[in-house]
This record gives C-alpha cells, structure tokens and sequence, in this order.
C-alpha cells in the first residue's frame, strides 16, 4: 500500500468518526447539521476514475448512515455529489482536463476553490434534505435546512482549508 492510499483511509475513517460521534450530534439553531465528511469526496485527486469516485462517495456516505442509523439517506447525496463533481471541478479550473491535482485552496486559489465547494456542498444537502424529507410539501422547510447546512458546511470546510494552508 503506497503513502497516499495510507492517507486517504486515515483521512476516511477520521472523517467518518467525526462526523458520526461528534458532528452528527450537532445542531445550531435545529436545523444546521455541518456535514464534514463531504470534504473527503471533494478533496479526491481530479483525475480519480468515475467507478472509484462513485464507490469512494457510496462508502462515506454508507459509514456515517451506519453512525446515524439514516438508512442510505447520506449514500444517496454522496453518490449524487460524486456524480456532478466532475462538471463541478470542471466549471472552476482553467487546467487541461488530464492533469491532475487535487482540489484545494493551495492549487485552485480561494475564489475558484469556494465556487467549486459551495455549489457541491448546496447540491449534497439540498439531496439529502429532500430524501429526508420523502416530500416536496415542505419545500420552503427543506430550503431553509439545505443553506443552513451548507454555510455551516462551507465555513468549516474553508477553515480547515486555510489551517492547512498555513502549515
């Protein structure tokens, strides 16, 4: 097993067990939910294979429904993430299509980085609160918690960002 893969696991089931002991625990104002584990996916090399990037996605998100007993709730936004990712990526980088990078403020500059995590980020939650929901009738409901959970999300994601920066 090489050093990057070794990485990415501890980064895997860190994430996970941060979002399932801690974070799943948290609510601000009843309806923002951080959901951290979406920087696992968004931060995959660019160049990860649509099959990898999919099984990656339906993984976490499979692990943090087994930490918050919300059957294939999590699965089911991942894997539409991980679906749209790549256009995502595509819409914030000017870099030819077969190099690779991995996503970041260090590499993609903040602005691109912060317009490529927030439609991401908006897309997952607004997913995941609708399959939660099971219901379009309370629309004004689910919008309401999908940008709550997104700036939460957002601004701890570009935290972490600009902590790892420094170092």
């Amino acid at each position: 097993m090489t050093a990057a893969w070794v990485d990415k696991i501890k980064w895997f089931v860190i994430l996970v067990l941060i979002q399932g002991v801690i974070i799943g625990q948290i609510q601000v104002l009843r309806y923002a939910v951080p959901l951290l584990y979406v920087v696992f996916i968004l931060k995959l090399p660019s160049d990860t294979g649509r099959k990898k990037l999919l099984f990656y996605s339906f993984l976490i998100g499979l692990c943090v429904d087994i930490f918050g007993n919300t059957p294939g709730l999590n699965a089911t936004a991942s894997l539409w993430l991980a679906m749209a990712r790549p256009l995502l990526l595509r819409w914030q980088t000017s870099r030819d299509a077969s190099e690779s990078f991995i996503p970041g403020i260090k590499s993609m500059r903040t602005a691109p980085y912060f317009r490529y995590v927030l439609p991401s980020v908006l897309l997952h939650s607004l997913i995941l609160n609708t399959v939660d929901a099971f219901s379009l009738v309370k629309a004004s409901e689910i919008l309401f918690a999908s940008l709550a959970d997104t700036a939460v999300t957002v601004a701890l994601i570009m935290i972490i960002e600009f902590v790892g920066r420094k170092k």
